[in-house]
C-alpha cells in the first residue's frame, strides 16, 4: 500500500483500522470456501490471506476445467485496485506462477517458492503503485494450457489477457487499470468519475508529499496514458498534475 508509514503518523488508529478493512476486503475472493479438497480442484479458484496491510493471493489453476485461470485473476486484481482508488489507496503487488501451499481445503497456512517470487517482485521490482506480472509466469501461460479457457484458442486467450497488460518502457508487464477498467463499468460516466478520483488523489498527494522516493512515485503515476476515449471525452486527465 503506496503512503502506508505516512497513514500511520497522520491517520488515527480507528481510520487506519478501516483503510486495512477495506484492502482485506476487495481482495477477498467472493467463491464460497471450498468445504473439500475435490472442491478447490473442480475449476480455478482464490485464497487470500492478510497481515497488517499485506494480502497474499492464491489461485489453483491445475484442475479438472481450464476456466482461464490467469485471466481471472488479472480481472480480479484489476477490480481491487479500482476499488481501492475509489477508497483513497493505491497498491503494489506482483504476480508469479509457480508451487505454493494453500492447506487444507485452502484455508492456509500459505507459504512457497511463487508467494517468495511474488514477494520479490512486489518489494524490489514494481518500484511504482502497480501490480507486475512476473515475465517467466507470461511466458508460461502462453505454453501452458492449463492456464487457458479451454473454450479459446491460443491467440484469442492471449488476446484477452494482453488487454488487461500494459508493458512499460523499461519492459515491465503490468495491469492497465486506467485503460482495461473503462469496460468494467456499467456506463461510461462510471468510469469518468473512477478518473476523475484517480487525478484528485494524484493531486492531494504530489501537493503534500515531502519524501523525495514516494514523490517520485506519484510523478510517475500520473504521467500514465489513458484510454483514448477517456482522453476525447475532455476529462480531467491524471498526467495533467505532473
Amino acid at each position: 500500500m503506496l503512503g502506508f508509514q505516512a497513514l500511520l503518523n497522520s491517520r488515527t488508529p480507528a481510520e487506519i483500522h478501516n483503510v486495512i478493512l477495506d484492502l482485506r476486503e476487495f481482495s477477498t475472493p467472493d467463491e464460497l470456501p471450498a468445504r473439500r479438497m475435490k472442491d478447490v480442484r473442480l475449476s480455478s479458484r482464490a485464497f487470500a490471506e492478510s497481515v497488517s496491510d499485506a494480502v497474499v493471493r492464491v489461485r489453483v489453476f491445475d484442475t479438472q476445467y481450464a476456466d482461464g485461470a490467469l485471466f481471472n485473476e488479472l480481472l480480479d486484481l484489476l477490480h481491487i485496485q479500482i476499488q481501492c482508488i475509489n477508497s483513497g489507496v493505491l497498491i503494489r503487488a506482483g504476480v508469479a506462477i509457480g508451487d505454493v501451499h494453500v492447506g487444507l481445503n485452502g484455508k492456509g497456512p500459505i507459504f512457497g517458492p511463487a508467494m517468495v517470487r511474488a514477494y520479490q517482485i512486489e518489494s524490489e521490482e514494481a518500484m511504482y503503485p502497480r501490480i507486475v506480472v512476473d515475465e517467466a509466469a507470461y511466458r508460461l501461460f502462453l505454453a501452458d494450457s492449463r492456464l487457458h479457457n479451454e473454450n479459446h484458442d491460443p491467440e484469442e486467450e492471449a488476446g484477452y489477457v494482453n488487454g488487461l497488460l500494459r508493458v512499460g518502457e523499461d519492459g515491465t508487464r503490468y495491469i492497465d487499470y486506467l485503460a482495461a477498467g473503462e469496460g468494467e463499468f456499467d456506463d461510461f460516466a462510471n468510469y469518468l468519475q473512477f478518473m476523475e478520483r484517480h487525478a484528485d488523489l494524484l493531486r492531494r498527494n504530489l501537493g503534500t508529499t515531502h519524501r523525495p522516493n514516494v514523490h517520485r512515485k506519484y510523478v510517475w503515476l500520473a504521467r500514465w496514458p489513458v484510454s483514448s476515449e477517456y482522453a476525447r471525452s475532455g476529462g480531467a486527465m491524471a498526467n495533467t498534475v505532473a
